[in-house]
């Protein structure tokens, strides 16, 4: 489905994608605070609705495991002119903000002031402003290439550089590993925050669910006014379980111990693997994704593929070994051989997930939704041992029948009216995948003989 920008944001996709900074926006010195008037530091604030994770823990955490954590804020001075997407970051590139847990605070270094020109005997018709956006968790990256300092190859890949102008992004990789799986939150305000400016004490108000934008500085000297980002989900959050429905699940059918049931691929439609997060989103609580190189519209349509990692001739591709890693749960594939006793259940009637080895339904991997519908195709084998068959099982060794089966699904999650085929970022999904199975049945029936009055028609001469 081909996805088109508004104008607003496709300006500031093309500041982002340059690749040096603007002279003009670059040479706004911050001014000094006016000596009349204390300096107040910009503190932060920090609330999750929901779970995230931070790099280096994987899985869901509770929102109060965001104090170790940590998040980081891009923020732009912009002088008496308002937030436009065409400047760098002059203010705080990717800082990192960690939980003081003595003092209850966020703390960072270097600490940063607000630029003010105003005082008991100074006044200006200028007004400052300070854009701010974040996203949790925090990674480290080397501020000139936007790389991440670990070269991970999942989860938070990297940031857009310090030199870049535009709205600040992040770049993401999908991982169906389990341990692999890294959540990603950016920050907005949740407008209840009373922020009085020093030019007038009154309030200046600000959008919820957008980020702090132009914001001037607070009248509080104390510092008691907080930037306090609510971190919303920019993911959904997918788990895939598999069980067998064996002759309609009735009481006492069982898959006979002679059979198994073993994945050999699945293949989704409906999410991206990859792509960056833009910290600025124009529509309240609601993620912007780009593509990976954070220029143009989010990469979506192509299908992904998940193997079971065998090279026995049966990959489904043109080329014969040139099989994908696995990321399937092992339980559900096919590598033992079947004349052992720990022999791999595979499918069987209870649900499992398909790409770790639990049965929690809370247990997912994160995707990048996109505007298209969610299909999955799964490829499976029901093999059977059977000694009369002259033909083999995948294992190469056991007489028996192998039969390789394929089923396509388009999904819908809920019902009714709120019934959708697309995933929405900062909801937790569950597909279930259900492979029937029913048994060959026989019938019989004898004719029986019948009977006859006709004469053959043979005339025999009598015997004497």
């Amino acid at each position: 489905m081909k996805k088109y920008l508004t104008l607003a944001l496709a300006a500031t996709l093309f500041a982002a994608c340059s690749n040096d900074s603007d002279p003009v926006s670059q040479s706004q010195d911050i001014k000094k605070n006016s000596t009349e008037v204390a300096n107040v530091p910009v503190t932060f604030g920090a609330y999750v609705d929901r779970a995230t994770t931070r790099a280096g823990i994987t899985g869901d955490i509770t929102a109060a495991t965001l104090q170790t954590g940590n998040f980081g804020v891009f923020a732009y001075y912009t002088d008496n002119n308002n937030y436009d997407g065409l400047t760098s970051p002059n203010f705080m590139y990717n800082q990192e903000v960690s939980w003081d847990a003595t003092n209850n605070v966020w703390t960072y270094a270097p600490l940063k002031y607000w630029p003010n020109e105003y005082g008991s005997n100074a006044v200006s018709e200028d007004v400052d402003r300070v854009s701010f956006f974040a996203y949790a968790p925090y990674v480290a990256v080397t501020p000139s290439s936007g790389k991440a300092t670990t070269n991970a190859d999942w989860g938070i890949t990297g940031l857009s550089r310090n030199s870049a102008t535009g709205d600040p992004f992040v770049k993401y990789v999908v991982s169906f590993d389990k341990a692999k799986a890294v959540d990603l939150v950016w920050g907005v305000n949740d407008g209840t925050t009373t922020w009085n400016i020093i030019q007038t004490n009154k309030a200046q108000t600000f959008t919820a669910g957008l980020p702090w934008l132009d914001v001037q500085r607070p009248a509080d000297a104390t510092a008691s006014q907080l930037l306090k980002f609510t971190f919303k989900h920019a993911l959904s959050r997918l788990n895939v379980q598999v069980d067998a429905i064996v002759d309609s699940n009735k009481l006492g059918n069982e898959r006979d111990s002679k059979t198994r049931i073993f994945v050999r691929s699945i293949t989704f439609e409906g999410f991206a693997m990859k792509g960056a997060l833009s910290l600025n989103n124009t529509t309240a609580n609601t993620p912007v994704w780009l593509n990976y190189d954070g220029c143009n519209d989010l990469d979506s349509g192509d299908e992904v593929t998940i193997y079971d990692g065998r090279k026995d001739g049966k990959e489904g591709t043109s080329a014969a070994g040139s099989e994908k890693t696995t990321g399937l749960n092992p339980v559900l594939i096919q590598d033992t051989d079947w004349g052992v006793t720990a022999m791999q259940a595979g499918v069987t009637m209870t649900p499992v997930n398909l790409f770790s080895n639990t049965t929690a339904a809370t247990d997912g991997f994160y995707v990048i939704p996109t505007t298209d519908d969610v299909k999955v195709s799964i490829v499976y084998d029901v093999e059977t041992e059977d000694a009369n068959l002259n033909t083999y099982l995948s294992d190469g060794k056991t007489h028996g029948s192998s039969i390789e089966n394929k089923i396509t699904q388009n999904i819908t999650f809920g019902s009714g009216t709120t019934a959708t085929s697309k995933l929405e970022a900062g909801k937790s999904y569950t597909i279930g995948l259900h492979l029937g199975m029913n048994s060959v049945k026989f019938d019989a029936d004898v004719t029986a003989w019948p009977t006859t009055t006709e004469d053959g028609g043979a005339d025999l001469p009598a015997n004497n």
